[in-house]
């Protein structure tokens, strides 16, 4: 029998180890080489790609052609899809979305093991079998992403066979290529081909990831499971919104388009050519997607607040993490695709340099250059315009939830929670707090990236400038350092400032309200006094607040000038040779530090923001509201009563021992008409207010019968209410009107009972 080297370390497809005349030992010799060996192993994994993919090309023409021939039959097999659907309401679980994820990531993998195959040059046949075995795994995994993207679209129940199949003998190589590692390793140990190494590690960290896939594959199910009409419950209406084939066409086109179509922004070109052709009216503009409007936003945010039992010390931070991760993960997956693809222009300098100048050995070393960063610019532009996209988008649908749940809170404040929050307060916690957390999308990402983005371009730099890479290293950290003290004092402005303008707004609202009594008792210039103060403070601290950002930025702006500076400054004093590709490379590298740098203080400001702003709507969203509950109300028509009052205790004080009404026993009947009449102040205001529910219920007992036609939901019909007590109580604060109505009302129901 041969050396372990001899077959398991050879690159050859050679049978040349197969030396045996004992037909038994010729047979095991034979499969040990084909599943063992590195170039039979690679040679049957691309065979099985490429079965799989021409399984796919086959289905795929197959049944475009079938739309041309088999008109005659509706019914024939051939027309139906590969990807079996399922027209009715349906639910997406964890599987799929793991699935998707899994062969994402592949795919990635796999791509970028292919491009440095292709960067490490194909001058050998191994090296050219090795960078198009990395290249069919990567146009595989591709595939099966889109194919699994789609499943959600057709509302697949179960994978295709085709998939399946492959899957399982995906998962029969790849532990073939895992053992053939670990025998390597423990035979040869480390004296064999680097790359080969390397194909060991990436099919070892591999081979869980088939074993999920395999699992997938033996269960059948993709993660879409149909849902009944009983169990939707109260998720029908988000459901519905869901499916394309229930939209408008008056919707906007993105809600039906296809995944080629929101990539390549195909989705829009409808309406730019409109809109080119003429000027779009009102009713040319499409709406917006049913699942991105705020009576959905609403919906979703409230089924997801934090249930009381879960003691959540920050409720809207949770709910909001609860709404939209799966977004925010996405932008996060978008943000890494952009961030890695970014340093591929860079490390290809070096290696043009060398082709230009003569030293490339390969003549088309140059096409593959050109290729790869073709190919690296086109998914580094793809990357960059979606995640601005999507973090915009995402941005704007924070917002509109979050001023939705705000306006819903206002609407059933308690009346210590409207004391503690005013009118302008609250105005600010829609026009300012929700647009802080809308801004930070697209600076959230930034924080967590910077310091890896940081650590590959020094770690580039070391490669190519040597030592001189830690002046870098210093010049960067004193950055950091110098970005986190003026962010602490940033934090603290921010602060004042938004406690000085709350201050202001509620000064100049109450002045407002009052202006009445104000120019009556020519208060104008003691009041106008105030007013000045409060802007002169906040005039203060957001002059300091600027005055920080104005330093911090400059400061930033002229770092990389000063660090590319000291970069050569220190390569030259230690005698570096610098060459043009390393000076173009580590020129562009510089470059590249640049954008974290200069970002980084902004991300933090944006964050900093955030959190103040999460703390006031914290803050807010968990006041009290009123008690439903104090207000018994019984539907229908039955009975003669219908307001009743018996030993009523009610207070404006919802925690304090203050009692405004005592004693109350009220009983107005159907069809009865009633006034409530009284000097100021003597409770006229209160009492309405405690028969609507708004005043907190001590004590007693308080019934009404009905809900006032045409109104469904509490608030509104609290609304409405409101605006009848608040004309009634006008009318009772004049007491000749009220006198003249109440004897008006009186004759006339005299002449009515009187005998025709």
């Amino acid at each position: 029998m041969p050396s372990s080297p001899s077959w398991l370390t050879s690159p050859q497809c050679s049978t040349s180890v197969i030396q045996s005349s004992d037909t038994l030992s010729t047979a095991i010799q034979w499969l040990r080489f084909i599943f063992l060996s590195p170039c039979p192993q690679r040679l049957l994994f691309s065979t099985i790609d490429a079965l799989f993919l021409l399984t796919l090309v086959v289905f795929s023409l197959r049944k475009l052609c079938s739309r041309f021939t088999s008109r005659t039959n509706p019914n024939s097999s051939i027309n139906k899809p590969l990807i079996e659907t399922n027209k009715s309401n349906f639910r997406v679980t964890t599987w799929l979305y793991i699935s998707l994820a899994l062969t994402a990531l592949l795919s990635i993998c796999f791509s970028v093991l292919c491009i440095l195959a292709f960067v490490q040059g194909t001058q050998s046949p191994w090296k050219l079998a090795e960078a198009l075995f990395w290249l069919f795994q990567a146009i595989t995994h591709v595939a099966i992403s889109i194919l699994i993207a789609h499943e959600r679209k057709f509302q697949a129940v179960t994978h295709p066979m085709p998939l399946r199949i492959y899957w399982v003998a995906n998962f029969i190589v790849v532990s073939l290529f895992a053992a053939s590692g670990i025998a390597r390793f423990i035979t040869v140990g480390g004296d064999f081909d680097p790359a080969m190494k390397l194909d060991d590690v990436v099919f070892l960290v591999v081979l869980p990831i088939s074993v999920f896939l395999l699992i997938v594959s033996v269960r059948g199910s993709s993660g879409v499971i149909v849902v009944g009409e009983s169990e939707l419950g109260t998720n029908s209406t988000i459901s519905q919104v869901n499916d394309p084939n229930l939209l408008d066409s008056s919707v906007s086109a993105y809600a039906r388009a296809s995944f080629f179509s929101k990539l390549t922004w195909h989705w829009m070109n409808p309406l730019l050519s409109k809109g080119y052709k003429s000027p779009l009216k009102m009713d040319e503009v499409p709406s917006l997607s049913p699942a991105h409007r705020a009576k959905i936003m609403a919906e979703v945010f409230e089924m997801n607040w934090p249930k009381p039992e879960e003691n959540s010390k920050n409720p809207v931070r949770t709910t909001l993490i609860r709404c939209f991760w799966k977004d925010i993960a996405f932008t996060g997956f978008l943000a890494v695709v952009k961030l890695l693809v970014m340093y591929v222009g860079p490390m290809l300098i070096n290696s043009f340099v060398d082709f230009t100048s003569g030293k490339g050995s390969n003549p088309y070393e140059g096409y593959y250059l050109v290729l790869i960063l073709l190919v690296a610019k086109i998914i580094e532009v793809l990357s960059s315009h979606h995640f601005n996209f999507h973090s915009q988008k995402i941005g704007m649908l924070i917002r509109c939830t979050v001023i939705t749940a705000l306006y819903k809170k206002g609407l059933r404040l308690s009346c210590s929670s409207r004391q503690a929050h005013g009118v302008g307060q609250i105005v600010n916690y829609m026009a300012v707090d929700a647009q802080q957390l809308s801004d930070l999308m697209m600076q959230l990402h930034s924080i967590w990236l910077m310091p890896f983005q940081l650590g590959v371009a020094l770690l580039l730099l070391y490669v190519y400038m040597g030592l001189s890479a830690l002046a870098a290293l210093a010049a960067v950290t004193a950055v950091l350092i110098f970005s986190l003290m003026r962010t602490r004092k940033n934090n603290t402005f921010q602060y004042f400032v938004m406690k000085n303008r709350d201050s202001r707004l509620k000064a100049t609202n109450e002045m407002l309200s009052n202006m009445r009594v104000i120019k009556f008792q020519a208060w104008e210039e003691h009041f106008n006094q105030r007013i000045e103060s409060c802007r002169e403070k906040e005039y203060g601290w957001l002059s300091k607040f600027t005055y920080s950002i104005s330093l911090t930025f400059a400061v930033l702006w002229s770092m990389p000038i000063l660090m590319s500076a000291l970069v050569f400054g220190v390569a030259i004093l230690l005698g570096i040779s610098l060459e043009p590709g390393t000076v173009f490379t580590a020129t562009t590298v510089l470059r590249l530090i640049q954008e974290p740098v200069r970002t980084f203080p902004q991300s933090l400001i944006s964050v900093t923001q955030a959190l103040i702003s999460l703390g006031r709507l914290d803050g807010f969203l968990t006041s009290k509201e009123l008690n439903d509950e104090s207000v018994e109300r019984e539907e229908g028509c039955g009975g003669e009563i219908a307001v009743e009052v018996k030993d009523g205790t009610f207070s404006w004080d919802d925690e304090g021992d203050n009692v405004n009404l005592k004693g109350v026993n009220l009983e107005i009947k159907k069809g009865e008409l009633a006034a409530i009449v009284g000097t100021v102040g003597s409770g006229k205001s209160s009492l309405l207010a405690s028969i609507l529910g708004e005043l907190h219920k001590k004590s007693g007992k308080l019934e009404s019968t009905g809900r006032i036609d045409g109104f469904s939901e509490p608030a509104t019909e609290r609304n409405f209410r409101r605006s009848v007590v608040s004309a009634t109580v006008a009318l009772s604060r004049r007491p000749f009107i009220l006198a003249s109505f109440v004897l008006i009302s009186a004759f006339n129901s005299c002449f009515q009972s009187l005998p025709s």
